[in-house]
Order: structure tokens, then C-alpha cells, then sequence
């Protein structure tokens, strides 16, 4: 056979999908599963540095907005400090070890968004708001950052991508 996986002795042939994963999806009475439980990339390294990313550009983004003339609102200062170091802790922990701490990130990514909305509410440094555009674009950061994170943490945990230590498991 010139299939690594029937070679393993891993044999999905028999499955309606000739996938494993993907058949425990299939509703009853339909043939296939949704179409983004086949989208599938096993790019484990890539995944987990990105997701760090993420979370480094939201803690660069909360310094640059506490260290700007123009506070969000009353007490921004600590609170902003406070979002950037613990996302660089989590950017640390996330690269140096193989703890899964994805859901730690998704708090902060949440936390982030009240942080935005919470300034939205009071003084944000907007361009018709007395900001510069460069205050307005790193500020807008802090929405658009963890937008972006708990779309990969969705993607994460619904098996479309996923992020070292972890594989997908592909045999072919």
C-alpha cells in the first residue's frame, strides 16, 4: 500500500467521510458534516506564536494608550498597566512552556473589549475627541486585538486550527 496511514494500520476507509474527526459531526439524517468542520490546519508552532502575538500587540497597544496624553478615562492609567503586564505574562508562558493557556488569553481578550468599551463611555482618544490619529489607530487596537484573538480561540476550540502542544493528528 502506498498510504502511510494503512501502512500504520489506520484504516478509516469504512467511515461515511473517510475521516475520523469529522464523522462525529454528521447530524442524523445528513450525509455530511458543516462545511468548516472540514477546514482543518495542522500548523501547531505557527498557531501558538500567533495567538502570543495577538496578545503581545493587545499589551503594547494598553502601554502606548497609558503612556499617551489622553486617558480613556478616570484610573486608565492602572488599569492599562495592569492589561499589558499580564499579557506579556501570558506572552512568556505562552512561548516559554507548553501549558495550554488559551483560555487565559480569551479572558484577556474579553477584559480588553470592557477596557475599550469602558473608554468608548468615557473620554477615548478619538480624532473628534481631541486625539491624534496615531492615539486613535493604537487605540482602536485594543478593540480590533482581541476581536481578532477570540476569533482564533473560536477556531481553536471548534478544530479548525490548533496550537502546540497539541497535532490534528493527520495520518496522510
Amino acid at each position: 500500500s502506498h498510504s502511510p496511514a494503512l501502512n500504520r494500520g489506520v484504516d478509516h476507509r469504512g467511515t461515511k467521510n473517510a475521516t475520523q474527526k469529522v464523522t462525529r459531526h454528521v447530524r442524523p439524517g445528513a450525509e455530511r458534516a458543516f462545511l468548516l468542520r472540514y477546514i482543518r490546519i495542522n500548523l501547531p508552532r505557527t498557531t501558538r506564536v500567533l495567538l502570543a502575538a495577538v496578545v503581545a500587540g493587545i499589551g503594547a497597544a494598553a502601554v502606548a494608550v497609558a503612556t499617551g496624553a489622553h486617558a480613556p478615562f478616570p484610573a486608565a492609567g492602572p488599569v492599562l498597566w495592569v492589561l499589558a503586564c499580564a499579557a506579556a505574562a501570558f506572552a512568556v508562558v505562552a512561548l516559554l512552556t507548553r501549558l495550554r493557556v488559551w483560555g487565559v488569553g480569551a479572558v484577556l481578550a474579553a477584559v480588553t473589549v470592557l477596557v475599550y468599551l469602558a473608554g468608548v463611555v468615557g473620554d477615548a482618544p478619538f480624532v473628534w475627541n481631541g486625539g491624534t490619529i496615531a492615539q486613535a489607530a493604537t487605540w482602536n487596537l485594543l478593540l480590533f486585538l482581541p476581536l481578532a484573538y477570540l476569533a482564533l480561540y473560536w477556531a481553536l476550540r471548534y478544530g479548525m486550527i490548533v496550537a502546540s502542544p497539541d497535532d490534528q493528528n493527520f495520518t496522510d
